[in-house]
């Protein structure tokens, strides 16, 4: 389960584009901050499944990839692009036709995008041709086959001038360019009668199959290749209009600080008044996802990604980012074009390799790795949650609005050493804070 949120410059109060996303996958699964370099000298790419040929030009990018697979979550690009991906199921995924070699997952197709596409629609169009010729079927979670791990994909692409949702389905697709107000994608299709453009022939496809009638008034893509049999959206739909209802509340002022509240949200102040008993014992799939003792929930969430796009800022932008829950996290800035702290790439003991998914080895806690530090303390503040929870967020909270203060709107003045000596700092304060609890708790 994953959500996304994109405030376009008249509906925040710097005029910037604003992106967020949280990646939640299954509990313990870690995922690191990945660097790639431009232009390598690689002659093919060796994906979850399929090999391909290297394009002619790559671009840097860094971007949150599971420790077990080749692509990203979520992942930004040196010319300011930045993605993410959502899982989402229609009527095409039970083809037989979409159903008998694995393809390309999405994780691999938007690292692909940002690799190659120097703006938003660019970055959507390398998509759609890489999944117009190899497809997507095949799983994407660890531990599982192709039969209970695969889904299909819904993309919110942006860069500084305009946004873009792209959904799939087999291998056909549609998409929707954003320019203004607020926006947000979960599991589900969205794109109703509202597309910029689509491969073409979706809807003969549809009507050949039986799920649309050229009597009706419109083509309605997200009901007509909706999966109405198979998928419940009560998993998704609660969480898409809970976004939404947030941005629209803040449109006008919405920051980045804004964007990091919303992606913490467990239902506070509504009619639901947050989880029944707290937010680690959840009573319901929240946009800040945790693992449920009853196993109802998708797991945690593993990354949580603010960015905010300037057209007058230095490209790339701070790439705000929070490892596992948000609440329980902190988010810190890091640069494309520095030097990202080792800890911050660190895995587990597994390290990082590129494994099928149903036979990737379950990872292991390292000491040298900010995800699993992070991750052993989600884990003890579930033991004792309304005295840990508040502790560890009075200080996360400080260091917090301390970071922002330092970064945000002096980014674009800093030099490659300068932004270096910044991520380096802020993740050395964070482990600080983390080994006084691990002290504290008797942890170490």
């Amino acid at each position: 389960m994953c959500d996304l949120v994109v405030a376009m410059p008249d509906a925040t109060k710097s005029g910037n584009v604003i992106f967020g996303k949280n990646s939640d996958r299954p509990a313990r699964e870690c995922q690191v901050l990945h660097y790639s370099a431009p232009q390598v000298n690689q002659k093919q790419i060796e994906c979850s499944y399929i090999t391909l040929p290297e394009s002619d030009e790559k671009l840097a990018t860094f971007g949150c990839r599971p420790y077990w697979c080749w692509g990203y979550e979520t992942g930004m690009n040196e010319a300011g692009v930045v993605g993410g991906n959502a899982a989402i199921y229609t009527r095409s995924l039970w083809l037989p036709e979409n159903r008998k070699e694995p393809g390309l997952t999405g994780m691999d197709l938007l690292r692909l995008g940002l690799e190659r596409g120097a703006t938003a629609e660019h970055a959507v169009n390398v998509i759609t041709q890489l999944l117009e010729e190899y497809g997507q079927w095949g799983s994407a979670v660890q531990g599982k086959d192709h039969e209970n791990g695969s889904y299909e994909n819904s993309f919110l692409i942006a860069d500084a001038n305009e946004v873009w949702v792209l959904e799939t389905t087999g291998k056909r697709w549609i998409a929707e360019k954003i320019t203004s107000g607020i926006r947000s994608i979960s599991n589900e299709p969205t794109i109703r009668t509202n597309r910029t453009k689509s491969i073409e022939g979706i809807e003969q496809f549809a009507l050949n199959n039986g799920w649309w009638s050229k009597s009706e008034d419109d083509f309605d893509f997200a009901y007509v290749y909706g999966d109405h049999e198979h998928y419940s959206r009560q998993v998704s739909h609660i969480r898409l209009k809970r976004s939404a209802q947030l941005l629209e509340k803040y449109v006008g002022e919405i920051t980045i600080r804004t964007i990091m509240n919303i992606l913490r949200d467990h239902y506070e102040d509504t009619f639901l008044d947050g989880p029944q008993f707290h937010q680690f014992l959840p009573d319901f799939l929240t946009l800040c996802m945790h693992d449920s003792p009853a196993k109802f929930t998708w797991g945690n969430t593993a990354t949580s990604v603010v960015v905010e796009l300037s057209k007058d800022r230095e490209i790339p932008p701070p790439f705000w980012l929070s490892y596992l829950p948000p609440c329980t996290s902190i988010y810190l800035p890091f640069f494309l074009n520095g030097t990202v702290p080792e800890q911050v790439t660190n895995t587990g003991k597994i390290g990082m390799n590129v494994y099928r998914p149903e036979e990737a080895p379950a990872d292991e806690f390292a000491a040298n790795s900010l995800w699993w530090r992070l991750n052993r303390l989600l884990e003890e503040i579930t033991k004792d949650p309304q005295k840990r929870h508040n502790e560890v967020r009075k200080q996360f909270d400080t260091l917090e609005k301390e970071f922002i203060s330092k970064v945000q709107g002096k980014d674009q003045k800093l030099n490659k050493e300068e932004k270096s000596e910044i991520m380096q700092t802020t993740v050395s304060k964070v482990l600080q804070e983390i080994e006084s609890f691990e002290n504290n708790w008797n942890l170490v």
